[in-house]
């Protein structure tokens, strides 16, 4: 619950630097109105608050005696700053002048303070009693059951950097698997590495269909043209547009990529992503060149088989 100094509990004792400060300034608005709130004021105050003592405490003893009469003389107007006031008034509130800086050095309060937690409880029950608020229902047994579950998730915590790359690694892996299985083989070999070799090309296939569908998407090409003929890197807003656009094909890049793994099953009419994808997963060769080597021939020959003379056709 947020404080304002005009709504700082009086009998709250402050527990903490900004506790202290609110409650100082409550203060300041009952006792010393129009006069600013000191640092040489907050420390005076603090070592009251520190002693247990709280502002409705501090406002009784500053008009009265510890005997309980009214004794003291007011405030001599502008001669007397705050800071001088609250010394001279609070001065008697001590067991032994020379120990003022003691916590036990001080008199009891004349005001019993209570926690800040105490009095949020005792005012909750207050509200309930007097009806402005429900009191709370108890869980149901799916309710104790999720919050146990979401306890024991935050006891466990989460794991680090390296433990969540390497299980996103795993999860990639085992997707790249899977549909490296539902891959038809391009080509029949007889060796004892025939299989993972044809694997190896699929996955480089699906790789280059990848990135060559965010390469023709319309957005990318139309704004890397005009920054390769203006001689100029992108500004701020062609960035955003960018990575909106790269991200979007990604995401087409991914669908079409399991359309054209069901291709043959399904004999659905495919979007032109997922015939590009399709025509590259054809063209997947099993050369022994490098990886750039076989990134450029695929390139090469789908862009010769998808020109406008024709659609690619499986």
């Amino acid at each position: 619950m947020a404080f304002t100094p005009q709504t700082w509990p009086g009998r709250v004792i402050p527990a903490d630097r900004e506790q202290a400060e609110l409650a100082t300034r409550n203060l300041f608005l009952d006792v010393f109105p129009g006069h600013p709130v000191t640092s040489e004021a907050v420390a005076i105050l603090n070592r009251w608050f520190d002693a247990g003592w709280c502002v409705d405490a501090i406002k009784v003893a500053l008009d009265n005696l510890p005997e309980g009469a009214e004794g003291f003389q007011p405030r001599r107007g502008d001669q007397e700053s705050p800071e001088d006031f609250l010394v001279r008034r609070l001065r008697k509130w001590f067991r032994d002048d020379d120990d003022d800086f003691e916590r036990n050095a001080r008199l009891a309060p004349p005001r019993a303070g209570q926690s800040l937690d105490m009095h949020l409880r005792l005012k909750r029950q207050q509200q309930i009693n007097d009806g402005l608020v429900s009191r709370p229902r108890k869980l149901t047994e799916t309710g104790q059951q999720a919050r146990r579950q979401v306890r024991q998730r935050a006891s466990e915590g989460r794991p680090d950097p390296v433990a969540r790359a390497r299980a996103r690694d795993a999860r990639v892996q085992r997707a790249l698997d899977a549909l490296g299985s539902e891959m038809p083989p391009a080509h029949a070999d007889g060796g004892h590495d025939g299989a993972d070799d044809r694997r190896d090309s699929q996955l480089v296939a699906g790789y280059a269909a990848r990135t060559a569908t965010v390469r023709h998407d319309p957005t990318v090409r139309r704004i890397l043209a005009r920054l390769t003929e203006e001689r100029r890197r992108p500004n701020s807003q062609e960035t955003t547009i960018l990575r909106r656009a790269i991200r979007g094909a990604h995401q087409r890049a991914g669908l079409g990529t399991l359309d054209a793994a069901t291709a043959d099953a399904t004999n659905a009419v495919l979007s032109e992503d997922a015939q590009r994808i399709l025509t590259y997963l054809d063209h997947a060769v099993n050369s022994g060149l490098t990886l750039d080597q076989t990134l450029a021939l695929m390139h090469t020959q789908v862009d010769a088989a998808t020109s406008p003379n024709g659609r690619a056709q499986r």
